[in-house]
This record gives structure tokens, C-alpha cells and sequence, in this order.
């Protein structure tokens, strides 16, 4: 295996320069892609810094959304360094090279394995959300809204990474899952440029589950690693990017309803439905901000 770890960076050269500084190391990692997402502060200026044998840093001709930048560190790991799979890896990620390599080995054996991710964990330490389950608009829209999500949360998702839940599995060592968090996985180049990359019309969220959806069409499995864990500072990128929840939740519904339409393939009438209950949606989250004055 050659293994390229693409970071996307964009406005946040600090951050980069920790994960990259941390792992730069990893005998696990043949080399280390950088991208900057054409950021408007000093970041390529810094990054750039970071060049040697194993690193590599290149930069993007327009901020074109997560998945168009590492799309571009995707290409040039595979095209240039000849890469076999690709670490896809946040900034804001702290992972050990026991991890790295244990994702490594699920490959080994494994028919059709697209993807390997271990358990997410927060600042805290405790266990995050780290897989979905794919589902129609109907389920997918339930696990949207902030009572809805609550209420059904034990029949939307699987949540195989939960002690509990590890306890009822066959198989402790992992489970078979529908799309994992794009926060850290190690995935088959070859699967990835079959099934297109990334979507690129969408500019950020719903990066996860449409690369599963295309995944899975394919017939290709992604693996969660229920013994291998990391930590993810969630969201801390994109806090700086786009700092308004309000802004960051109507992103979150252009990539949700670009997904619907796009893969799901729903009809004019559940287009209208759909959309009436993302402004509702969007009004709760409004009230409970604005004048509750809650914060996410």
C-alpha cells in the first residue's frame, strides 16, 4: 500500500501545521498532500514552510467547497505520488499511527472494502456519532430536526460504535456500516475515482453521505473499526470558515436537498415537502438562538 494523508486547509494554517507537525513521522504515512482551499490569510505562506521529502503542499485556483479541495489533493496524491489510498483527514483530528495502521490492515482480506474509519471521540473523550445508516427522505429528514433526531435516534441509526451496542455485535472488532464521518478515513483511491470522488455542487456537508450513496451503488463496503478510535474537535474548521449557525444550517440544507434530488430522486410534490420543512426547521433553529438565545 502507498498511503497519502490529504489535509484541506483554508484559513486555518495553525491548525494544519499541528496535524501535520504530529504525524509527519507515522512510518504508516508515505507522504503528506496539503491543500490550501485558496484561504485569504497567510495560510499558504505558512504552509508552504512545511515542504520536505514527505510533505507535499499545493494550493487551489478558487475555494470550491470541501469536496472540490480534496478532490484536487485526491488527484495529485494519485496521479503523482502513485498513491494506492488516501488518509482523508480534518485539521482539527488528533489521531496515533496504531490507528492509521489498523485501518491499513482491514484492507488485507477484505472483498470490495472502499473505506476504514474508527470510532470519532470529542474533546472530552467520549464517543461521538461515527457512522449513519443510509435512508429514504422520509427517515433522513427525521434525523434532521432537532426533536425529531431525539425521538426516533434508536431507529435512524445503528450507532455500532456505542459500548451497548458493541456488546449485542458478533463481531466486536468491527462493523459494516452505511458512511462514516469525513472528519478521518482511509479509503481505495481506485473506489473513489470510480464512483467520481466527490460531489463537487455541493460546498460543504453531505459530503459523507453522498460518497457512501455512490459507494455503496457500486458495491463497495465501508468498514468502522469498533477497537480504533481517534479525536475530532468538531466542527472547529468550520466555526472559523462560517461562523454563523444560521448560515452554516442553510448550507447544510442546499447539500441536504442537492442530495434528495440529485440521488434519492424525489418528485416535484416531496421537493415542495421537503423544502417546507427545512424553513421550519431553520425558524426553530432561528427562535432558539435569536431569542431563546441558545448556542450550537
Amino acid at each position: 500500500m502507498n498511503v497519502s494523508c490529504i489535509i484541506l486547509n483554508y484559513n486555518d494554517a495553525k491548525t494544519t501545521e499541528s496535524l501535520v507537525n504530529a504525524i509527519r513521522a507515522y512510518q504508516c504515512l508515505d507522504s503528506i498532500v496539503v491543500v490550501d482551499n485558496h484561504s485569504t490569510d497567510d495560510s499558504p505562506v505558512r504552509l508552504k514552510e512545511l515542504e520536505d521529502e514527505k510533505v507535499r503542499f499545493i494550493s487551489t485556483p478558487k475555494n470550491g467547497g470541501y469536496g472540490y479541495g480534496n478532490n484536487v489533493g485526491i488527484r495529485y496524491a494519485y496521479h503523482t505520488l502513485h498513491a494506492t489510498h488516501v488518509l482523508i483527514a480534518n485539521p482539527d483530528v488528533k489521531v496515533s499511527e496504531a490507528c492509521i495502521d489498523a485501518m491499513k490492515h482491514a484492507f488485507s482480506g477484505q472483498d470490495r472494502l472502499a473505506v476504514a474509519a474508527a470510532v470519532t471521540k470529542d474533546g472530552t473523550g467520549a464517543v461521538a456519532l461515527s457512522s449513519w445508516r443510509l435512508h429514504g427522505v422520509l427517515l433522513d429528514l427525521l434525523d434532521t430536526g432537532l426533536i425529531t433526531r431525539r425521538l426516533f435516534g434508536r431507529w435512524l441509526n445503528d450507532r455500532p460504535e456505542l459500548p451497548k451496542n458493541r456488546n449485542q455485535n458478533e463481531n466486536k472488532e468491527y462493523a459494516y456500516v452505511d458512511a462514516v464521518l469525513g472528519s478521518l478515513f482511509l479509503a481505495d483511491v481506485k473506489a473513489l475515482m470510480e464512483c467520481g470522488l466527490y460531489d463537487e455542487e455541493v460546498f460543504l456537508y453531505y459530503e459523507e453521505k453522498i460518497l457512501g450513496h455512490k459507494l455503496k451503488e457500486k458495491g463497495y463496503k465501508t468498514v468502522l473499526l469498533l477497537e480504533q478510535s481517534y479525536v475530532h474537535l468538531h466542527s472547529v474548521s468550520i466555526q472559523k470558515s462560517v461562523k454563523s449557525i444560521l448560515k452554516r444550517q442553510a448550507l447544510l440544507h442546499e447539500s441536504k436537498l442537492h442530495y434528495y434530488k440529485t440521488y434519492l430522486k424525489i418528485n416535484r410534490l416531496e421537493e415542495i415537502g421537503v423544502k417546507l420543512f427545512l424553513r421550519f426547521l431553520m425558524a426553530e433553529i432561528w427562535f432558539l438562538t435569536k431569542i431563546v438565545g441558545l448556542s450550537w
